[in-house]
């Protein structure tokens, strides 16, 4: 076991405040200055940004700690510009547009108001909410930083974790109606059908919208599109809780298929229909994976990724190849062993089997069972008939979820 540091945020609204609209404002002006003097100097690191751009932000009446937020967030700015500009030499110039705030110097909490410079000796509070203070009221969390949009404030924390000794793997298979998450021992269903429902129904609803006004109808579309992230959000951090608090009872490390780069698979051209690469491309599998990272790492679980290929093809009992039953095409068949198992339940199964070994082929190789986060040979999964595996099918619908978890 070792000590690691984790980081997250929380987010609350704010009531709008004239000083911190104006600090916002000349934050915004202070990142175009320097993304004008980076382009011009073809400059975008931090050092020769600083030296380049600091002196020409005297004229802003703000404090200097804002403005060296202000130079390091014009850098990340431009690096993202520059690489963006070695596949396309035509893309766009970067500029700020919508007013923010960041800052990480000088930021205390006390209870319910949270402190931010302003002035030298006039600090501003904000007032934090039931949420927020109850999150903040542990000891062992620091405040490293904040950033103040419009409407909302967003609180960057950090603490000291103690990572779980695991002794077991569960594997997480993602697919459009459900999650499976599982192993030889138990396997879980979490079904997601609801989040194609909910992606189809936006869809209707913004085709049934008939009024000739252009604002009108931006609008409404950008009040559909933020309901339907709110809710599929919402969908998944329920799933993602249930997965990490079952691995940290457990000690179970996670598993996930390192899907980068699977859009390629559903662009235009590839000989595949528009609403299949429409469904395909809605896919939220990345939201998945980003929530149980960061939920697993605040806990001290570890979270590993795999190479997909096989994963639905090799028998996790014999590891011989398997069949797709022509009578069921939810079911895969083994030659070999004459076992005919859900293909899904077979690819989680498979999944943790590669995580396990660290190998390419899925049951892996008994003498190389040594998992890189440990010092010591993990034990391998044991073999099961299948048939002992219990399985367990949830309706995420029905899941509680807590103010305050995860």
């Amino acid at each position: 076991m070792y000590m690691l540091r984790v980081v997250k945020s929380v987010k609350q609204s704010i009531q709008p405040n004239n000083d911190l609209e104006n600090m916002m404002d000349i934050f915004r002006d202070m990142m175009n200055h320097c993304i004008r003097i980076g382009i011009k100097e073809n400059c975008s690191t931090l050092k020769r940004m600083s030296i380049l751009s600091y002196h020409e932000l005297r004229n802003y009446d703000i404090l200097s700690s804002y403005k060296i937020c202000a130079i390091s967030q014009a850098c990340g700015i431009l690096a993202k510009y520059k690489k963006e500009f070695k596949k396309n030499p035509n893309a766009k110039m970067p500029y700020i547009t919508k007013p923010y705030i960041t800052n990480c110097y000088q930021i205390k909490h006390n209870g319910s108001l949270l402190t931010i410079p302003f002035k030298p000796h006039q600090p501003i509070n904000i007032l934090l909410n039931n949420h927020t203070q109850q999150i903040l009221s542990d000891d062992t969390l620091k405040v490293r930083s904040f950033t103040i949009t419009a409407l909302n404030i967003s609180i960057c924390i950090s603490k000291e974790v103690e990572t779980i000794e695991c002794t077991k793997i569960v594997g997480i298979d993602r697919n459009l109606k459900n999650v499976t998450c599982g192993n030889n021992e138990s396997v879980t269903f979490y079904k997601t059908n609801k989040l194609l429902s909910i992606k189809q129904n936006t869809i209707y609803a913004r085709a049934g919208f008939k009024r000739n006004d252009h604002r009108k109808k931006k609008q409404y579309y950008k009040n559909m599109q933020n309901r339907l992230q709110n809710r599929t959000k919402q969908f998944i951090h329920k799933i993602s809780k249930d997965i990490v608090t079952n691995a940290v009872q457990t000690k179970s490390i996670i598993a996930f298929e390192n899907l980068k780069g699977i859009r390629k698979l559903y662009r235009k051209g590839n000989g595949q229909g528009n609403k299949y690469r429409k469904k395909m491309n809605g896919w939220q599998f990345y939201e998945l994976q980003r929530q149980v990272q960061y939920k697993a790492s605040w806990e001290g679980i570890p979270v590993v990724l795999v190479d997909p290929k096989r994963t639905s093809k090799l028998c996790p009992i014999c590891g011989d190849r398997i069949q797709e039953d022509r009578q069921n095409r939810r079911k895969l068949l083994c030659i070999n062993c004459g076992k005919s198992m859900d293909r899904d339940v077979i690819a989680s199964m498979n999944i943790a089997h590669k995580a396990w070994s660290g190998s390419t082929h899925a049951r892996g190789d008994t003498s190389e069972a040594k998992c890189s986060i440990f010092e010591e040979p993990m034990t391998e999964p044991k073999s099961s008939n299948y048939d002992d595996v219990v399985i367990r099918i949830v309706d995420v619908s029905k899941l509680t979820c807590r103010v305050g978890s995860l």
